[in-house]
């Protein structure tokens, strides 16, 4: 195997510095997250951060794009789940609520969110990644699901609600845990999506 060149060099610093700090993040909140804490924990020098990032939320920023990635790379492996499911909506709801909005990925979620309340140039720098997030779920409500006829609410703000409702859940869970009480919730919200939506994945 030959030498890595510079740019996989720089490709695998960049990955190293946002891992840690996505770790930190969920371990210590946005607050508690130092420079210190992510180089430690990355393995890397005070001089080499720099060269990539700028500054703790600069870092974040370019930390939270890459987080924001997850859910679209397994769109595929979510939608060959829903194509085999007798029930699609179930199969749906129980992916997101598994992989997305419980454990590591919700907590680093929350900490942005809270963080761009009080810090106001890092909502400037992840507003637009976020908005473009959705644009990108929104085009996989579209290819996947439809709504009945005589719904007058479109697709996308059906899918959006679910997601919403189920990030209430989320964030409530971390006080409250009571997975059964959730389990139900979302399984009453299923029934009232059912009647207002169908599977229809583009092959």
């Amino acid at each position: 195997m030959g030498k890595r060149t510079q740019e996989e060099k720089s490709r695998d610093m960049r990955q190293r510095l946002i891992d840690a700090t996505l770790a930190c993040l969920q371990e210590c909140g946005y607050h508690g997250t130092s420079i210190s804490g992510i180089i430690d924990r990355a393995g890397v020098s005070r001089g080499a951060w720099r060269y990539h990032y700028s500054s703790k939320r600069d870092l974040v920023a370019a930390a939270a794009e890459n987080f924001l990635t997850g859910p679209i790379t397994k769109s595929d492996e979510m939608a060959a789940l829903l194509r085999v499911s007798d029930h699609p909506l179930q199969t749906l709801v129980d992916y997101i609520w598994e992989n997305f909005y419980q454990g590591p990925y919700r907590d680093v979620w929350l900490e942005l969110n809270v963080a761009c309340r009080t810090d106001k140039a890092l909502q400037e720098r992840l507003s637009p990644v976020i908005q473009s997030f959705f644009k990108v779920l929104d085009q996989l409500w579209r290819d996947h699901f439809t709504a009945v006829e005589n719904t007058a609410t479109p697709i996308e703000a059906l899918m959006n609600l679910t997601l919403y409702t189920m990030r209430g859940m989320a964030i409530q869970s971390i006080s409250i845990d009571a997975p059964d009480y959730y389990r139900d919730l979302r399984a009453h919200w299923i029934e009232i999506l059912t009647g207002l939506v169908r599977f229809s994945a583009r092959e």
